[in-house]
């Protein structure tokens, strides 16, 4: 098999197997484009974490009553650079899953952060899989969690400030989470964004896109599928491309054969922020778990060296 039809046969499969869960019909219902309520000035910050401690603490927006933010923290490889915020891909169902991420950050002097998303790990609600209700057809509640989480990112690069720089680096749909924490007032040392979505283009390019229109057509009461264009609209203030970034500097990674963060996307956002997009020859998936010129290209960027013997990133 030629490797770009064996990296998106990597994608495939992998959508192929959530297609097989059942899920409930959802509609689709779209909502007017305003701005993303996550950039105000921060409420009083919670007490300063321990270091070298995970954490957590009561979620600045919480999805519900007991719902706190949740850290997992590895101390640094030798002298500590700073603090980088690590936001894991959608359905991370173990912190294993990125741990050659988080060594590739400690090894280079930094303290990762693996920030738990909504619905996430120990945020998963009882009976739920992992990430399941992170993402919605409903415009307005997709606005509302992403609203969550860059404001859970602030909070967590405002304290990790109070001891020294604060990078971040995102994956897949935590780099979307990512390119928008790196807008924000909090000025972040570099952001580093691996596969970053545009979720217009995954909705009508891809087949998680398909997957959720069948979703929508078998749900009772539901319209048509919207356009294109109209999906677009909805969605626009959840792309980072339209915002000016704050990180002093930038780091978009993308695979050349993604078949579920259409290439497209990172290459707008990287032409918008005015940054040369690292492209690599993988799908999705192997860009982000089996791709060691993308690790040797972010340990460069993070100012440490990759180290072969630990081998591709892996999926734990």
């Amino acid at each position: 098999m030629a490797p770009a039809l064996l990296h998106r046969a990597i994608d495939a499969l992998a959508v192929w197997s959530e297609d097989l869960v059942r899920r409930a019909p959802e509609p689709c219902r779209l909502a007017a484009p305003e701005p993303l309520r996550c950039f105000a000035p921060l409420p009083a910050l919670p007490a300063e974490p321990a270091p070298g401690r995970s954490w957590s603490a009561p979620s600045p927006r919480p999805a519900g009553a007991g719902d706190r933010l949740s850290v997992h923290v590895t101390p640094a490889v030798g002298p500590r650079r700073g603090t980088v915020l690590l936001v894991p891909p959608w359905k991370i169902r173990s912190p294993r899953l990125v741990r050659g991420y988080v060594a590739l950050l400690a090894r280079a002097g930094w303290e990762p952060w693996l920030v738990c998303p909504p619905h996430h790990l120990e945020r998963t609600r009882p009976g739920a899989r992992s990430g399941e209700g992170f993402v919605s057809l409903d415009a307005q509640r997709q606005r509302e969690v992403f609203e969550q989480l860059v404001l859970e990112l602030r909070v967590c690069a405002a304290l990790a400030a109070r001891r020294g720089p604060v990078g971040l680096v995102g994956l897949s749909l935590g780099a979307l989470a990512g390119a928008l924490a790196a807008t924000a007032p909090e000025r972040l040392a570099f952001a580093a964004l691996v596969g970053p979505p545009k979720l217009a283009l995954v909705l009508s390019q891809t087949g998680i896109g398909r997957r959720y229109r069948r979703l929508a057509e078998r749900a009772a009461g539901g319209g048509p599928w919207p356009g294109d264009a109209a999906l677009a609209e909805a969605l626009a203030p959840l792309d980072p491309a339209g915002r000016a970034p704050t990180a002093a500097r930038l780091f978009v990674a993308a695979g050349l054969h993604d078949g579920i963060a259409p290439l497209a996307g990172a290459r707008e956002l990287s032409e918008r922020w005015g940054v040369a997009p690292h492209l690599y020859p993988r799908g999705h998936l192997s860009l982000l778990f089996l791709c060691r010129a993308l690790r040797r290209d972010l340990a460069a960027f993070t100012g440490g060296a990759a180290d072969d013997r630990t081998g591709a990133l892996r999926a734990g």
